[in-house]
Parts: C-alpha cells; structure tokens; sequence
C-alpha cells in the first residue's frame, strides 16, 4: 500500500504468473464481532476472461476497466477513506495453490508516513505491517510462494 497523488493505492504480486481476480477493502469497526451489522465495505471483481483485465497496482475505491463493482447491501459502500478509521485490504486469485494470501491493514496515517520508495506492507503472511522499500516488499511476496 502506498498514497498515488493522495489516494490509497494497492500493489500486488501474485505468484507464477497467477491473476489477481478480486480486491476488497473493509473498514474495521469498533462493535462486537457479533454484531451481524456489516462495516462499510468495497470490492471488486475481475468478471472478464482470465487472461485480460490483468492488475499489478490499483486505486483503491476505483474500478479498472473490466472489472466490476461488487453488491454490497444498500448503505454499507465504503466512498471515501477517514482519518481516523482503520482499513484492510485483500486480494484473491483465481488460483488457490498459487501461493499464501495476505491482507494489509493500514490507516490513513500509516500512508503519510512513508516515504518515497516505501510501501506499506506485511513481510511475511499474518505478519505486522510495517513500512518498507519496494525491494523489500517484492523478495518478501517472492518467498511467501
């Protein structure tokens, strides 16, 4: 994760060659876990042919040409970030044995702070975010293959 010209931007790297076929953003809440009210959210999906439409970066809360909106439930789109609000996003293939997923959280604040060459990134799945250069973040996607 890093900030494009101010706005949360996401960079991949799948393994073997493998398509990222989906990204979404959820905005962690601070109610139970139990509480069956979904956060604001935001997805989308690559519906078209596998081999087009492929992503290595994007602008979050912006759809690519060929991908499309997720549904979310009226009222539960996430349009905006806030200051003080924590996010994660995720990415998913179309292959499941193409690697191990992981999820950033990340804030606002944790983008601003970086500088330029840095992104905001786990260095190994489950792991802490933390900053780092754009070197490190891909040897440490090449090794979670």
């Amino acid at each position: 994760m890093f900030l494009d010209d101010g706005h949360p931007t996401a960079i991949f790297h799948p393994c073997g060659g493998v398509r990222v076929s989906g990204i979404s953003v959820t905005e962690l809440t601070t109610t139970s876990a139990s509480n069956s009210d979904p956060g604001l959210g935001w997805g989308i999906a690559n519906v078209g042919s596998r081999e087009g439409h492929s992503v290595a970066q994007i602008r979050l809360l912006a759809t690519p040409p060929g991908w499309e909106l997720q549904t979310t439930k009226p009222g539960t789109l996430l349009t905006a970030f806030s200051v003080d609000r924590t996010y994660i996003v995720a990415a998913d293939t179309a292959d499941p044995t193409a690697g191990n997923d992981s999820s950033v959280a990340f804030t606002l604040r944790d983008l601003r702070s970086l500088t330029d060459g840095e992104v905001w990134a786990v260095p190994k799945p489950f792991a802490q975010p933390q900053a780092m250069t754009r070197d490190e973040f891909r040897r440490h996607a090449a090794a979670s293959c």
